[in-house]
């Protein structure tokens, strides 16, 4: 499959560049920023700073398997290779724990939603304030972007029921499989050396633009005075709108004054419907332990039944010389549905058992029963 994505970065530009690069089918635009009037915002604020590389996505999403490409996909196994993926980019870039989410409750939101839900996770994790909610007004543009693949843009100077725009961000995706995909690349793969043509070099304006503007803060009390301060978000999608597959956009504004008239998903509506109370997994399915070649133990399991609600991130492997003595020995990262681990250097007399737990956000699940080899 022919491997492309377009990126390039700027403040209201609509130049984009599109270029060879490792994730198949894979498009971003330049994300924007604005205010009323269309006048171009400044810099929002971005606490903590941006990350000092870019990271293509491992478990690599976009190639492996477990995602449909040039389609919608959130299936199970998809999401939850997307959300290792994130884990990951949190961990090497940020030392961020990893997502937390329940994958099941999420995958039941609309796709809209998704990106809300995404969006405020990775900004309250940082310790940013959430927005508050989506607005039919900026759901409206968001989705007129969606269709025609291309950044939203908000020509409007106040939000329904009258509050004043203060500024806004924009971003879109096009080509990866579901909301958690383009937030990958929105957030961990838009630095120096990713497919972000406008970072050409770390001194590059438009260096994690899509990161600033998902991260941004648009309005505040400094800016509205003794005025309510809040952010509002708008999202659309297309199962096929681009020509890469899938169609994500995304924007977000800062206003000053009443609550939209028009708000129809809130933060606090999000976290009801996810549920929370998302617990460790429950045990690995099918553990065996067979002798290898040259002295190795090869063991292989299935994932859990269920994964308690949070995406697996990988696998806590013991061993022992007897089934009652096990001491951890390995940490396995593996997100798809088999796994396997290789033993090295196993003397040919040496006998010893394993157990293998699965881990996830909420920590490490219960062992499997001892197998030897």
């Amino acid at each position: 499959m022919a491997a492309f994505v377009a990126v390039s970065v700027g403040s209201g530009g609509r130049s984009a560049t599109t270029i060879a690069a490792a994730a198949p089918g894979v498009a971003l635009s330049p994300p924007r920023a604005g205010g009323p009037g269309h006048h171009v915002a400044a810099s929002p604020e971005v606490p903590p700073q941006n990350p000092s590389q870019s990271l293509p996505p491992s478990p690599n999403f976009t190639d492996d398997g477990n995602c449909e490409i040039g389609a919608l996909d959130d299936s199970s196994t998809c999401l939850g290779d997307v959300a290792a993926a994130i884990g990951d980019g949190r961990s090497t870039l940020e030392g961020m724990p990893p997502l937390s989410l329940n994958l099941g409750a999420f995958a039941a939101l609309t796709v809209p939603e998704q990106l809300f839900v995404i969006t405020d996770l990775e900004r309250v994790d940082r310790g940013l304030a959430p927005v508050s909610g989506m607005t039919n007004q900026l759901d409206a543009a968001a989705q007129s972007a969606a269709d025609a693949n291309d950044d939203p843009e908000l020509s409007s100077a106040t939000l329904t029921g009258g509050a004043t725009v203060t500024g806004w961000g924009s971003v879109w995706a096009g080509g990866t499989s579901n909301a958690l995909g383009s937030d990958y690349y929105w957030m961990y793969d838009d630095g120096v050396g990713s497919p972000n043509s406008a970072c050409a070099t770390a001194s590059s304006p438009g260096c994690w633009g899509h990161r600033d503007n998902l991260l941004g803060t648009f309005a505040s009390s400094a800016t509205c005075g003794s005025s309510p301060s809040e952010q509002y978000l708008g999202a659309g999608d297309t199962a096929s709108g681009s020509s890469y597959g899938p169609s994500f956009a995304e924007i977000i504004a800062g206003a000053c004054g009443p609550t939209p008239s028009d708000a129809v998903f809130t933060w606090a509506q999000a976290q009801q419907d996810l549920g929370g109370g998302s617990t460790p997994p429950a045990v690995p399915q099918d553990v065996a332990a067979a002798a290898g070649a040259r002295h190795t133990v090869v063991l292989t399991w299935q994932a859990p039944a269920d994964d308690g609600g949070s995406a697996i991130t990988g696998y806590e492997v013991t061993r022992g010389r007897s089934a009652r003595a096990q001491t951890p020995y390995r940490k396995v990262t593996c997100t798809a549905s088999q796994c396997r681990f290789v033993n090295h250097h196993v003397g040919p007399k040496r006998l010893f058992f394993y157990t293998v737990a699965a881990m996830n956000a909420q920590g490490t699940g219960p062992p499997s029963d001892p197998v030897s080899g």
